[in-house]
């Protein structure tokens, strides 16, 4: 690796240390805050992690190519709840970020967006969105500067209930590839929408597994 590697853990950790492996940071927000713009700094979440997010931005994803690397399997997993409000979401705000193998929970209903991208060249790998409180609105949402978004790996385990539109929404945006994902909820809208700017080479198909299904008489999937 060419930068610096950061450690989180909420269970034992503490924003101030050292961000090593044996004196971890505590959130991912502040070890966001000790990165490099394209360094190739790396943050290591260890297995248990929580991070809580209860407001607009409250986990701003904004220095650009930086690597989230999540540690363990299941709900073991390091896990970003957003609760509290219905805003709380997580911005993608910086270029070239990658994330992998985490899970993220809707601690509240009718959340509006948690996952918000608005960067380029953002990559989402093997992560789970899961409704828990309620359903998510829109559990993933873009703006037109996601361009070369890459989803890939994604499981989404939307409520049986009624209560979503749709599991991502797409808003312009060039090039982007969503991949080899599961996804079950009851979406009033479709799983996957692309709204109000059309998006260009949109690209929606399965090399290993592409599973979709929504419990809504809508019965739209794209």
């Amino acid at each position: 690796y060419p930068g610096k590697v950061f450690w989180v853990d909420s269970g034992a950790g503490s924003d101030g240390n050292k961000g090593t492996v044996s004196r971890p940071f505590g959130t991912m927000d502040y070890a966001v805050g000790q990165c490099t713009a394209n360094n190739g700094d790396i943050i290591m979440v260890k297995p248990g992690h929580t991070e809580t997010v209860t407001a607009a931005a409250g986990l701003d994803l904004d220095v650009a190519g930086v690597s989230f690397i999540g540690w363990g399997q299941g709900s073991d997993r390091p896990t970003i709840n957003f609760t509290t409000v219905v805003g709380a979401d997580m911005d993608v705000d910086a270029a070239n970020i990658t994330m992998s193998n985490f899970l993220f929970t809707g601690g509240i209903d009718a959340l509006t967006g948690p996952i918000d991208i608005n960067a380029a060249d953002f990559a989402l790998l093997n992560c789970e969105t899961r409704d828990v409180t309620g359903q998510a609105t829109d559990f993933i949402v873009t703006d037109a500067n996601a361009d070369r978004l890459l989803i890939e790996g994604w499981t989404h385990r939307g409520a049986a209930a009624a209560g979503a539109n749709t599991a991502i929404t797409i808003v312009g945006g060039d090039d982007i590839t969503i991949r080899d994902f599961w996804i079950d909820g009851n979406f009033a809208v479709a799983c996957i929408e692309n709204v109000t700017t059309a998006a260009v080479n949109l690209s929606v198909y399965g090399n290993n597994q592409c599973f979709t299904r929504t419990r809504n008489a809508a019965d739209v999937i794209v």
